[in-house]
């Protein structure tokens, strides 16, 4: 059983989380391509995860309730995002086609989103951390390290071994530390359409359980 920081619980993503979780990646990722989509754009994608079978979820809830980090991923990266977009079609098509008419160049690469599996190059089995997030106030706390140990036990007793994610590999030092520090090796390097360069780090859980031991 992971341990969180006093005052925090530990969770699953539940429907009724979605739009505090879109807000929450929102402030965390005010930079980044799905926060430019919209909360209500973000509140659908939380939603995906909290009414499929092969989601794995952890939230940090603080002491009044607010929930101050979030980690969302999948044991089956190659189905998830095709159910989630069949069923949120709706709501993920009109949001789509007004940010797609507001800024038409965007949506090739809202295309490769909806299609995301983990990066590019060779496929890797096992469970994708899709998203994690954590509000300042819990930075260094121990609340992300928390949510990870949390996440991957869940992902481990979902059936997964492994486990994969990427993230930005320039100017983000201190969330590669973080990777690196839990457990995660850098598996490979790639570069975006848009040019970033994303490493891609995978974390043996058969490893992680006997850390739990």
């Amino acid at each position: 059983m992971t341990s969180a920081p006093d005052g925090i619980t530990l969770r699953t993503v539940r429907a009724e989380d979605a739009e505090e979780l879109a807000v929450l990646h929102r402030d965390a990722f005010p930079d980044f391509f799905l926060s430019s989509l919209g909360v209500p754009f973000l509140r659908q994608f939380y939603l995906g995860f909290a009414d499929d079978d092969s989601a794995v979820s952890t939230v940090a809830v603080a002491s009044d309730g607010r929930i101050v980090g979030s980690i969302v991923g999948t044991t089956e990266p190659a189905g998830f995002f095709s159910r989630l977009l069949k069923r949120r079609i709706i709501p993920f098509s009109l949001l789509s086609a007004r940010e797609g008419l507001r800024r038409p160049s965007i949506i090739p690469r809202l295309l490769r989103a909806v299609r995301y599996r983990g990066g590019t190059g060779s496929p890797i089995d096992g469970a994708l951390l899709s998203s994690i997030a954590v509000a300042s106030n819990q930075q260094g706390r121990g609340t992300g390290s928390a949510m990870m140990r949390a996440w991957e036990q869940s992902a481990a007793a979902a059936g997964a071994d492994n486990a994969h994610l990427t993230t930005d590999a320039e100017d983000n030092d201190p969330v590669n530390e973080f990777y690196q520090r839990l457990g995660w090796f850098l598996e490979s390097q790639y570069t975006t359409p848009e040019g970033r360069l994303m490493n891609r780090y995978t974390r043996s859980l058969a490893l992680q359980q006997e850390d739990q031991q």
